[in-house]
């Protein structure tokens, strides 16, 4: 028994004729009447018989069709299924992202996404740019997006989705709103709104302020560059940040002048490297690089 003598039998009970099922198939009636020999010897029991010039099915040739009928039925399901996969993929994405972007600019790219992919559950993981790397590293979700990648990134492959200088952010109406660019200078003796000890952008602002004479006061810490900005635009302190991250915060009170010497901010896409990317997860990938492409311009 193979696949085209089952489907000439079916064909031909379909139909109610060989002749028809050949129509069906784009074959000759001669072979549609060979395959179904061939089904019937591999039976053991007869299909068909003919009544009065009809072609009609016997007893053991309706009960095999119901069973062919089924079997039909699952295949169309398949197809069904590998038609929506590849259309949408598996219908479920989590993503992994630290806080500067699933606080601001993740979800404007899950309104988008959603717009294409409706059906799609979506779940958002957020922490530190690490655990970003590790979450995507063991497929515990699809994709991560970062701040910060070390030498050593084992599992993931790291994509650089936008690269731009920080911004001083300071409470409108505030003296620095009189400079073209902010130096470290410029920031003696203010209160200075920092990313808590530890984390690396903290790190690397920190280093541009060893001389006495660019002594901040330093006594507010929080984890997320999104509540330092809401507390910059409630005229708390000032702090240095990503300017994608600024620009969501303008309605709070809040303006930004270049700082000097740049401070860059880096967004990154990480993907698993040892399996390869579903639908899904490369239709969101697409539309997080579009959503910060148009975030940079937008501030550029």
């Amino acid at each position: 028994m193979n696949m085209k003598q089952v489907e000439a039998f079916r064909a031909t009970m379909l139909s109610g004729s060989m002749t028809a099922a050949a129509e069906a198939l784009h074959t000759s009636q001669p072979n549609i009447s060979r395959l179904v020999a061939q089904l019937e010897r591999s039976c053991n029991f007869r299909l068909f018989e003919r009544i009065a010039g009809r072609l009609l099915p016997t007893e053991e040739g309706t009960a095999l069709f119901r069973d062919v009928e089924r079997a039909f039925v699952g295949l169309a399901s398949l197809q069904a299924s590998a038609r929506a996969i590849a259309h949408g993929g598996t219908g479920r994405l989590r993503i992994a992202a630290v806080p500067s972007l699933s606080l601001t600019l993740l979800p404007r790219v899950v309104q988008r996404f959603r717009d294409r992919y409706p059906q799609v559950a979506i779940t958002i993981h957020t922490s530190d740019s690490p655990t970003v790397a590790h979450w995507a590293a063991s497929q515990f979700c699809d994709l991560g997006l970062a701040s910060y990648v070390g030498d050593q990134l084992p599992g993931v492959t790291a994509e650089v989705l936008s690269d731009v200088p920080g911004v001083c952010v300071f409470p409108a109406g505030h003296r620095l709103g009189q400079l073209e660019h902010v130096t470290p200078a410029d920031l003696a003796d203010e209160e200075f709104i920092s990313l808590v000890s530890g984390d690396s952008t903290r790190t690397r602002i920190d280093r541009h302020f060893q001389e006495p004479a660019e002594r901040r006061r330093l006594s507010l810490e929080t984890p997320y560059a999104a509540t330092i900005c809401a507390m910059v635009g409630l005229g708390l302190g000032v702090s240095i940040v990503s300017p994608l991250v600024a620009q969501d915060y303008l309605h709070a009170g809040l303006e930004w002048r270049p700082f000097q010497p740049a401070i860059r901010f880096t967004s990154y896409l990480l993907l698993a490297d040892h399996r390869p990317a579903g639908t899904l997860t490369l239709a969101f990938a697409a539309e997080m690089r579009a959503t910060l492409h148009e975030a940079v311009r937008h501030w550029q």
